[in-house]
């Protein structure tokens, strides 16, 4: 098999595809997934005749195969977050001249699964089942996305986040056999928290942080889940300056596994939400049910929605982008993107 395989063609629609089930729809598959691969792909092809498939492993592949597309219906990432980002951003550096992009979903053969945990997709087989009885028109929901150095995502950190999901993927690495696919659960995530990053932090303590708003309008949300417009001048402000183990912002509630890290990220439609956490790694162990559901208010942890922050630390951290680790920085901006994305809701077709 060759690094990029198609497994049905490549251009659409054609006259064998008019009227099937897949007809419009273009689906990228991470070779890399938890449950990705040429099987699963051959699956996909099967059950939604007339679409295109198309195995990838680089973002060059990505690209490659983008360039070869028509405008479609909808296109879809099979795999997790990473795979999601992966195309999202493929589409960006490809489709800067075209202002907005086309129906994107998220076929869920990840480990985490966050965005589309957030949209109701449901089991693979499901989701298929769904796409070939749809109509033409799917049925979309508005997602914001979250900018940094120059990528696109559905959420962003420097802490811990980026640090479990670090000591996570080590921690797969390291386990070979039957208990691998354990590992490639909640139940590893937890551990690889519990045992791997906490004891790090509880040695090293949280590094210093600095919030500064650089944008023209702020909210921070108070204990009662109420917003509350900052006066005064904005630009420059400091939100927060402290110690903080989690420094993270979201354009999107959840961060995978059910796991609502960004409670408020859908509350207004233009900002992210910003998450600063000063509590310590056994604090936090401590409340991980109310985390875990997106509880407000936690001890230790506070809210902002705003359009661009900039995150100063004492020391440099580790910056994930969607999940996937970016190096170290001590300096980062986020800001909410000026392009949003209609991506599919599954809940919607589900009841269509």
């Amino acid at each position: 098999m060759g690094a990029t395989e198609a497994i049905t063609i490549s251009r659409w629609p054609a006259p064998s595809a008019e009227g099937m089930p897949g007809s419009g729809i273009a689906i990228l598959v991470n070779a890399n997934a938890k449950r990705g691969g040429r099987r699963v792909a051959v699956q996909i092809a099967r059950r939604l005749g007339g679409a295109t498939v198309r195995l990838t492993k680089t973002p060059g592949e990505i690209d490659a195969w983008l360039q070869m597309l028509p405008k479609p219906r909808a296109i879809l990432a099979a795999g997790g977050d990473g795979t999601a980002v992966a195309l999202l951003n493929a589409l960006l550096r490809g489709m800067l001249d075209i202002g907005a992009f086309p129906t994107v979903g998220v076929l869920p053969l990840g480990t985490g699964n966050g965005w589309a945990n957030a949209l109701g997709a449901p089991k693979l087989h499901t989701c298929l089942d769904l796409l070939a009885r749809a109509p033409p028109t799917l049925p979309t929901r508005r997602s914001g996305l979250v900018e940094v150095e120059g990528m696109l995502a559905h959420f962003a950190g420097a802490g811990w986040d980026a640090m479990i999901l670090d000591d996570y993927k080590r921690q797969l690495d390291a386990i070979k056999g039957p208990g691998r696919h354990l590992s490639k659960s909640v139940y590893g995530y937890l551990s690889a928290a519990l045992l791997r990053t906490a004891p790090k932090v509880a040695v090293v303590g949280n590094p210093r942080v600095v919030i500064e708003n650089l944008g023209d309008e702020v909210f921070a949300v108070a204990p009662d889940g109420k917003l509350q417009r900052l006066s005064g001048p904005l630009r420059g402000a400091i939100l927060f300056s402290g110690h903080a183990g989690i420094a993270s912002v979201g354009a999107c509630p959840e961060f995978g596994y059910g796991f609502r890290a960004f409670p408020f990220a859908e509350r207004l439609p233009g900002f992210i939400n910003v998450r600063a956490y000063e509590g310590g790694p056994f604090a936090a162990l401590a409340s991980v049910v109310p985390l875990w559901r997106g509880a407000h208010p936690v001890a230790g942890m506070h809210d902002w929605l705003a359009r661009h922050v900039r995150m100063t630390f004492s020391c440099p951290v580790p910056l994930q982008i969607g999940g996937d680790a970016h190096g170290w920085r001590r300096v980062v901006d986020f800001r909410a993107a000026k392009k949003c994305v209609q991506m599919l809701d599954w809940r919607r077709l589900r009841c269509l």
